[in-house]
């Protein structure tokens, strides 16, 4: 009796150590974090991704001279950045089988992919001050002041690659792609026209962009993962610009910074008829409990 009761301590400790190592989605929680889950779910659900929008722009701020209706000039473009917001939802799908390459090298090259559909507001301003040379050794100043706010409908896709720290925690990358169209604007031009200067030069409605995602993962369940982290284009295809990843508007780039929170629901799989949730080592196990008693 003392016999097996060890044998069946050492069974349930080593059960309770393997699932709180366990990150994958299939993976149980163990009694020590409270009541055990046995439902199966799938390796595919919800993302929904939302958070604010910052569109950084140049730190130094060049003077430009010039003549302006006959006289010397400068003037300095001063951009700044504002705060939007972004919105997403869609799937994620955790990978269940590796590939070839991957079974050799013993490796998982690609954790999880997701993609979804969203809305974002980018946000920022502009200020041109001109300074004219006047005769007897005197200056006169003009300023001109503009902002924007710009929408864009969007659809993304990413691929993602996890590293795991302890027991439930993991750094997420992920690089993907992203297709926007502007859907709203305000305020595409603005300038000191009476000098000639306007700066009104605005990036075409569509965007397309090369983007990284790096995060921190945290699985708060076998089906729930919280990843608060950071999104932003590393270069774009359209319109193309040497590559440069940032957004022209007026006379200044723009690069849009996105700060996120992830959540990712896996799916319950469906139970049909009277059968009890859980895997097919479940299913073995209680027939063959049934069978020896």
């Amino acid at each position: 009796m003392n016999r097996l009761l060890i044998f069946v301590c050492l069974i349930v400790f080593t059960g309770s150590v393997y699932s709180q190592r366990d990150l994958t989605p299939g993976g149980r929680r163990s009694s020590y974090f409270g009541k055990a889950d046995y439902k199966d779910y799938r390796f595919y659900g919800l993302q929904f991704s939302a958070g604010p929008t910052f569109m950084k722009t140049r730190t130094e701020n060049p003077e430009i001279s010039l003549i302006a209706n006959g006289r010397p000039a400068s003037y300095i473009i001063d951009p700044s950045g504002k705060v939007g917001f972004f919105a997403e939802v869609g799937l994620a799908h955790f990978t269940q089988r590796r590939s070839k390459l991957a079974q050799a090298w013993k490796k998982v090259f690609i954790s999880y992919y997701d993609y979804g559909l969203g809305f974002k507001m980018f946000n920022g301003a502009e200020k041109m001050d001109l300074t004219i040379q006047n005769p007897g050794n005197t200056q006169s100043t003009s300023s001109a002041n503009s902002s924007f706010k710009n929408g864009y409908l969007y659809g993304r896709f990413s691929i993602h690659k996890n590293f795991y720290i302890g027991k439930k925690y993991f750094i997420d990358n992920g690089l993907g792609a992203n297709v926007d169209y502007r859907l709203l604007e305000t305020n595409t031009s603005y300038g000191l026209s009476q000098f000639g200067l306007t700066n009104d030069y605005n990036h075409p409605k569509l965007v397309a962009q090369l983007n990284y995602d790096l995060g921190f993962g945290i699985k708060l369940s076998r089906r729930s993962f919280l990843i608060p982290g950071v999104h932003l284009p590393i270069m774009s295809f359209y319109e193309w610009r040497g590559g440069c990843a940032a957004l022209k508007w007026f006379d200044s780039n723009y690069l849009p910074i996105m700060a996120k929170v992830k959540l990712i629901y896996l799916f319950e799989k469906k139970v049909k008829g009277c059968n009890t949730p859980g895997s097919e080592d479940d299913r073995k196990r209680n027939e063959e409990y049934l069978q020896n008693n």
